[in-house]
């Protein structure tokens, strides 16, 4: 079910046919939150778009965060992911069209439902995403970005998330379907049963760059 967001089916029994592995979750330190997210190939061999499409988000997910300046907002974050995404869409085949149509078009939308990430703290989805001063003068998400969660100027010290995802929906994928949009329809069949990729990292902002606290405490298990 990793093409189904966040907690929103819960089954127990044996898929029958694994394909793909996708692990959201977190912990506590001190009372504060973490929120991570892998994607694994169960078959690396037989799955060899999947395991590509895998590395292509790893590369996608790394240069957004190598993105992120206290010149930007989240928003601009954000948009720079579909950006991004239209580029992995048309490299591996997924529309018939090139990336920038892809984008104009809205075709990442369906492709990715979900906001790039939020605000880390207390709480794992934490409070204040949508204020745009210290005043609480509203920042709503654009409008063709309604999912957004936050949407401040990045600042130094802020914690968040960045999640970026690919997913194969059948519901959004037969809206694209009525709208003739410029799909590789064969090659969403072939993908959609494996469900979809989110890889997650939490990141501090520094003044002259981030801190990747996710990717540190990996480091750190992998040399304990």
């Amino acid at each position: 079910h990793a093409s189904t967001l966040h907690y929103q089916f819960q089954q127990r029994q044996h898929s029958g046919e694994p394909r793909s592995l996708l692990i959201d979750a977190g912990g506590t330190f001190r009372g504060y939150a973490s929120d991570i997210t892998r994607t694994y190939a169960a078959d690396r061999k037989d799955s060899e778009d999947f395991v590509q499409l895998i590395d292509l988000m790893e590369q996608h997910q790394l240069k957004l965060i190598d993105s992120i300046s206290t010149q930007r907002t989240y928003a601009d974050l954000h948009e720079q992911m579909h950006r991004q995404l239209s580029e992995i869409l048309a490299s591996a085949k997924i529309v018939d069209c090139s990336a920038e149509a892809a984008f104009a078009q809205g075709l990442t939308e369906s492709f990715c439902p979900h906001g790039l990430g939020h605000l880390l703290g207390l709480q794992v989805h934490d409070v204040g995403g949508h204020l745009g001063d210290e005043n609480g003068t509203p920042a709503p998400p654009p409008a063709n970005y309604p999912a957004l969660r936050f949407t401040r100027n990045i600042e130094v010290d802020q914690v968040f998330t960045v999640e970026p995802g690919l997913y194969f929906v059948p519901m959004l994928l037969a809206q694209l379907r009525a709208t003739n949009a410029p799909i590789n329809w064969s090659k969403v069949e072939q993908l959609t049963p494996y469900g979809g990729i989110r890889i997650e990292d939490n990141v501090r902002v520094l003044a002259d760059g981030v801190e990747n606290l996710t990717r540190q405490a990996f480091s750190r298990a992998n040399h304990a």
